[in-house]
Formats: C-alpha cells, structure tokens, sequence
C-alpha cells in the first residue's frame, strides 16, 4: 500500500510537469526562442526544434499526461475499494479530480506562465526523448488530428503579421520596456514602406533654386542668407531642372578667384525620382548616389518638387534643425486641450500616429491639406471644416491657394472608437 501512495504521489508530479511544460512552451515568445537558441546552448536548440514542431510538441505532452492521469486513476481507485470499499470510489474520484485542478493543472501553468524560460529550458530533454519514443503513437495521432483539422478549418495557420509585430510593441511600451519614443521609432520605420516621396517632398512652389547661367559672385550673398547646402539649378523656367550646385563648390570658386564663373560651370547631373515612388526604395538609392538631393518629378514629367535624405530622417525622428537654420513650426503641435495645430503639409500617416486619428490616404491626398481639398472638391476658405473620423478639422489659414494650417478637434474617446 505505501509504494501504491508513492507511485500516486509521482504520478501527480507527473502530471504537473506535463501540464507546466506544455504552458512554458506554447507562452515562449519568437523573441524568446531566438534567445534561448544563441544563448542557452544544447537545451536551447532543442527548445528551439520543438517548438518549431507544436504538433509533435503537444501530442507528447498530452498523451504522456493522459498517460499519467489514467494511472492515477487506476491506482487511486483500488487504492479506494482496499481501503474503503466500492461505496467510496465516487467521493475518491472526486477528490482525485481536485487535486490534479489544483497541483497538476491550475498551479503548475501559473508556475510556467511566469518562468516560461527556465521551464522550458528544463523539461527540454524529457520531452524530447519522449517524443523519440512515442513517435509512432504521435504520427499516427497527428495524422488522424491533422485531416479532422483540415477538414474543418482548411488549410491555414496564421504567420506573424506587421500589425502583430506593432502589437508586441505597444505591449512593450505598456509594460515599460519600450519607451514611448521607441514605439514611434519602430511605427515610422514600417511605414517607410507605404509612404510616398510625394507625402514629404518640398513642392515646388517653396524650391529654391539659381539660374545655371548666374554667375558665382551674384549667387555668394543670396544663398548665404538661405542656408542651403545643395541648391536645384534650372535653364530659363524655375520648373526645368538641369542640375545641383552644392554650396561648399559655389564658396570654393570663389576663393579660387572664380567669381565669374557661372553656375553651370561647378553644377552637378541632378537625380530624378517619381513622386510615387516608396520612402526605403529612395533611402536605398540616397545611399548609392553621390547626392543627398533628389529632384521629384509627377507623372507627367514635371516638377514637383525635391526631396533630401534630411526629409526621410525626419520622417523617422521628427523634424531637425541645423545651427544656422532657424526653428520653424513643428508640424504639429498643442494649442488646448484635445486641440491642435497641423501644418498643412503635415503627412496624413503622421497625423493619424500622433493624433490617433483614422485619416484614409489615396493617390492624391498624402497630406492633411491634400486630405481637405480631395475631400471637399474645391480649395476652402479659413474657417471652413470638415468631420473625420475620430475629429473635427478646421481650416486656419490659407494663402494663395494653399491650406497652410489646420485645427484639429479631438472627439472624446467613446465617439472615436464608434
């Protein structure tokens, strides 16, 4: 009788494993997992394999748990009519019920849920060499699982997402692991790819550009007060762009005493992109052109504007100022309580990240100002508003037909998520 109480006490420690190492394994995160593999040796690449494999993972466990349980069972139960009689069997099952609930199931998951790691990490070789062991019992139980699953759900499993991936994320800056500005970060690195070059060019109606027929001692005053290290050159009209003069070629001219030389003397071959080409595929290209300019062309092959390499940065970490430039608006900023100030060509991604609002974009509208004139079918006048979701947007201030500034109106948190 006592080596029957001690089989029953192992067999319900048995169980308890089971049941902790299933939970430690299914909780481990793919983060997890790549950290285990590099880290943690053997055991880790064994974690690693099985986990890769959750139909032979969980068929093991189960059945070496439903193995256990049964046993536990039996013995309990003869355990019972030995000690007490047939009558008893009734209450011993349901007292053998409770405890496998609360020290083979509900406390051992617990356990795991919160040491996932180490757990895994330590049941590693038991239930690899179970799985060895039992692997015709698991094929055939995969197999018959397998066509009864297809045949109801078909054949689907669902692969990490970009949303699941910005879910772990936010999860992380729930938790305090990831800081605010992280979550940004990450948020606008993805969006590179769906952003267009025309959501955050310079439009050419605010380009600064020289004729290539100037010549360099007219040109040392005018771009000395602009600023600019690289400056568009066109021929006869602004908008006919022929190539880049860098600052640093135009002062070095002149103190080689070529001041009357012209533009076209010192300008660079320009780099022409298309308006509706991606941020990365441009970031991509920066990085292969000598120039960190690039002129942007529409779709019919006119200007449009220009964009720099400083323009995808700041679409990343926000605007940037140099020591001799003076610090303009920020694109978006508090005036009240749930109320701000958009800049008219404040992109509608970054708009809908910082405000939490649900802006659609299209093939024409990329910004809030964009956003406003496609949504009305007319240019407005200040003071005008529309309604989007999760907003009110009113129009500040427009100038020679432009939305230069908008106010925005947070809904209360109940009308935005309506």
């Amino acid at each position: 009788m006592t080596l029957q109480i001690v089989l029953l006490f192992v067999l319900l420690s048995l169980s308890g494993f089971f049941s902790s190492a299933e939970t430690a394994f299914t909780s481990l995160s793919i983060i997890q997992l790549k950290h285990l593999e590099k880290e943690k040796g053997k055991r880790g690449q064994i974690v690693k394999t099985l986990s890769e494999k959750p139909d032979t993972l969980i068929t093991t466990i189960l059945i070496g748990n439903n193995l256990v349980n049964i046993a536990a069972s039996a013995i309990s139960t003869q355990l019972t009519i030995e000690l007490f009689g047939s009558p008893f069997i009734g209450i011993m099952t349901g007292i053998l019920t409770l405890v496998i609930l609360i020290f083979s199931e509900v406390t051992p998951k617990q356990i795991a849920l919160r040491k996932n790691e180490a757990l895994a990490l330590k049941s590693a070789w038991a239930i690899y060499l179970l799985s060895l062991l039992l692997k015709p019992i698991i094929l055939f139980v995969t197999f018959t699982t397998s066509l009864i699953t297809r045949f109801f759900t078909g054949d689907r499993r669902h692969h990490i997402s970009l949303e699941g991936i910005l879910h772990l994320v936010r999860m992380g800056e729930d938790q305090g692991v990831v800081e605010d500005y992280e979550t940004e970060l990450v948020k606008s690195v993805f969006r590179l790819n769906d952003v267009p070059i025309q959501a955050i060019m310079t439009h050419r109606t605010e380009v600064f550009s020289l004729e290539k027929n100037q010549k360099i001692k007219d040109v040392m005053e005018l771009i000395s007060k602009r600023g600019y290290t690289r400056i568009p050159v066109y021929e006869q009209d602004p908008e006919n762009i022929v190539g880049v003069v860098l600052e640093y070629d135009i002062i070095k001219a002149a103190l080689a005493g070529k001041e009357d030389s012209q533009i076209k003397d010192i300008m660079l071959k320009p780099f022409f992109v298309a308006a509706n080409k991606k941020l990365n595929v441009l970031f991509r290209e920066f990085k292969n052109e000598k120039l960190n300019i690039a002129v942007v062309l529409d779709e019919y092959g006119g200007l449009a504007g220009i964009v720099t390499r400083e323009d995808i940065i700041e679409e990343l970490l926000g605007e940037l100022y140099d020591e001799n430039e003076e610090r303009g608006h920020e694109k978006i900023t508090a005036v009240g309580e749930e109320s701000y100030r958009i800049m008219g060509d404040t992109s509608v991604h970054q708009a809908n990240d910082t405000l939490d609002i649900h802006l659609p974009s299209g093939k024409y509208a990329q910004t809030v100002a964009g956003y406003i004139v496609e949504t009305l079918g007319r240019i407005p006048t200040a003071g005008e508003s529309i309604t989007v979701p999760g907003a009110e947007l009113k129009v500040e201030k427009v100038l020679r037909h432009r939305i230069m500034s908008v106010l925005c109106t947070l809904k209360n948190r109940e009308d935005r998520e309506t």
